[in-house]
């Protein structure tokens, strides 16, 4: 039995840092390019831009949603990112449902 309850445990001290709950980097980068898409994507007359167009105005977007707080936490605080927030964000078809992900805006 104590055997066995050594074994959970150190199996348990293994797994645990990696089931923290947190997104990883690769994670924080997809839902802020995602977040970044989406802003483009809503760009009025989006749907009428060339692909160097709309690479363009990605380039602005990411800069201007600089000053966007949970953007800002995903960029510079990607280890306060909860899993539930990151998928949150990816799941979001606007920017302001990915807002909400973060507490941010009405869903």
């Amino acid at each position: 039995m104590r055997v066995r309850a050594a074994v959970s445990l150190a199996t348990l001290a293994v797994v645990a840092p990696s089931c923290r709950g947190r997104a990883s980097a690769a994670e924080c980068a997809a839902i802020a390019d995602h977040y970044v898409d989406l802003a483009a994507r809503e760009t009025p007359g989006a749907t009428a831009l060339t692909a160097g167009q709309l690479a363009a105005v990605r380039d602005v977007e990411r800069g201007l949603k600089r000053a966007e707080p949970a953007f800002r936490r995903v960029q510079d605080h990607c280890e306060d990112v909860a899993k539930a927030e990151s998928a949150c964000a990816l799941d979001a078809r606007t920017t302001k449902d990915w807002e909400a992900c973060f507490g941010g805006g009405d869903r």
